[in-house]
């Protein structure tokens, strides 16, 4: 059937208007759309631009293994995959106790909220880490130490033993008390694995109340860490830098740290909250002080910390 040229053309120009029409109406829509999420938005988010916050609260951490290297006075040597446990306090008291409260692993941040959703922070995260008695591989030079001479020698990956009995050790004789000893009879940073960081965070809120009051989100954060320990290290016999027996304290810039997290905030009562955070990072530690003698050693790894904390957030201006 043919169609004729003028009744083509009035079909054309009817579909094209009713096109236009439609895509007018369709930006109308997404328009008042926009307009209306515009509006909305800021009503739907937990209000924390220009808050500044503060929280404590305490942690866990694991390491992996590390190689660790070890220079002074008459000696130089290397002991290769070592174990290391944090050292949490089990008394409860201590946590609760104003006088105390700093003495288990715990974390400290303050920072202000750049938006509703972004903020900075400094913060201290007071970890703590202990070798293990293990065996070990020794390479290296030892030509003088003090336990009378006894580590003297050339090593090339011989097996030795390190670190000593404590209560978490094996009741009873083991295999690697057979070992040659005397090497490295201690070491940890007992006064803290102090991480002091930098971190820039990100909240995605999954819920609301209706007041306005109460908030869960979804925080993530990325952080470079300055890492400042007390070391306690007995390296062959000589004098800790850190003195466990006078009091004397051995806090010393180590090394970095780079590290990432992700938790989940439960807000209430528009200033409190309550933050459950598992942080996951890398340390660098090229120059520990070991000895009074100006023995020093260094290492590396990663580790993970799931921490629980409380704080409190409030406007520093009035809005």
């Amino acid at each position: 059937m043919k169609i004729s040229k003028q009744l083509l053309l009035s079909i054309t120009t009817l579909l094209a208007l009713c096109v236009s029409a439609q895509v007018k109406n369709e930006n109308t829509s997404a328009s008042n759309s926009i307009s209306n999420s515009a509006t909305i938005e800021p009503k739907e988010l937990f209000q924390r631009k220009g808050n500044a916050f503060f929280y404590w609260g305490y942690n866990r951490a694991t390491y992996t293994k590390s190689d660790m290297h070890f220079w002074g006075d008459g000696y130089d040597f290397s002991i290769t995959n070592i174990r290391a446990d944090d050292q949490p306090t089990t008394d409860f008291m201590t946590y609760v106790s104003p006088s105390t409260v700093s003495v288990p692993q715990f974390n400290f941040r303050m920072g202000y909220y750049l938006s509703d959703k972004t903020f900075i922070c400094i913060g201290w995260d007071h970890m703590k880490y202990g070798m293990v008695k293990q065996a070990t591989h020794l390479t290296g030079m030892i030509s003088k130490d003090n336990n009378g001479g006894k580590n003297i020698g050339v090593y090339n990956n011989t097996e030795v033993v390190v670190g000593d009995e404590d209560e978490n050790s094996p009741v009873g004789p083991s295999i690697i008390d057979s070992l040659p000893n005397g090497f490295l009879t201690n070491f940890e940073h007992c006064d803290g694995l102090n991480d002091v960081t930098f971190e820039l965070g990100q909240h995605e809120q999954i819920w609301i109340s209706k007041n306005g009051q109460d908030a869960l989100s979804v925080v993530g954060t990325i952080a470079f860490g300055a890492v400042v320990p007390d070391t306690d290290a007995d390296v062959l016999g000589y004098p800790p830098h850190h003195d466990m027996e006078s009091g004397k304290k051995g806090f010393h810039l180590a090394g970095y740290s780079f590290s990432t997290s992700i938790g989940l905030q439960f807000d209430f009562f528009k200033h409190f909250f309550a933050l459950a955070r598992v942080k996951a990072g890398y340390i660098n530690l090229p120059d520990i002080m070991t000895t009074t003698t100006g023995g020093k050693a260094s290492q590396h790894f990663d580790f993970l910390e799931p921490m629980f904390v409380v704080g409190y957030t409030h406007s520093l201006c009035k809005k």
